[in-house]
């Protein structure tokens, strides 16, 4: 074997090896824009295209639709194995044979009623003089918020 040859094989062999190493540890990027894999899949239901908590919803022509993927589903359509029913300001009701299946908008947020307002007092007429113009302090009503 030629010097050459010797030289052009170990260059190949050096190639092939850095290749192999970079091989190895290459990754495979995901699309950070699409939701992880285990997010689609409905809980107890074997439908890869059953909508997760946080999914969206689109209002259009004054009708919600669920947005599954690239697809705008109106309730009554099918999301996977399951029937769209019903779509609140806080849930998502699919029904998968017999089984009525409410899924929540957004997770950890509770809806509540929002306590009656507290009228301030007005300050009395004793407080003025006419010596001084009296400032009152902007005090918060009691039980109001801020």
């Amino acid at each position: 074997m030629t010097p050459m040859r010797r030289i052009a094989r170990a260059l190949a062999f050096a190639a092939w090896g850095c290749l192999a190493a970079m091989a190895l540890h290459a990754q495979e990027f995901r699309d950070p824009t699409t939701p992880p894999p285990e997010a689609s899949a409905l809980p107890g239901s074997a439908a890869g295209a059953a909508p997760a908590p946080g999914m969206a919803v689109v209002v259009r022509d004054g009708k919600p639709h669920l947005v599954v993927g690239t697809r705008l589903v109106p309730v009554g359509q099918k999301v996977g194995n399951a029937k769209l029913e019903r779509i609140t300001e806080t849930e998502v009701w699919l029904r998968e044979g017999k089984q009525l299946n409410k899924l929540p908008r957004f997770s950890g947020i509770q809806r509540s009623v929002a306590k009656p307002v507290v009228p301030c007092a007005a300050p009395s007429a004793k407080a003025r003089t006419r010596s001084k113009p009296v400032v009152t302090p902007a005090a918060p009503c009691e039980g109001v918020q801020p």
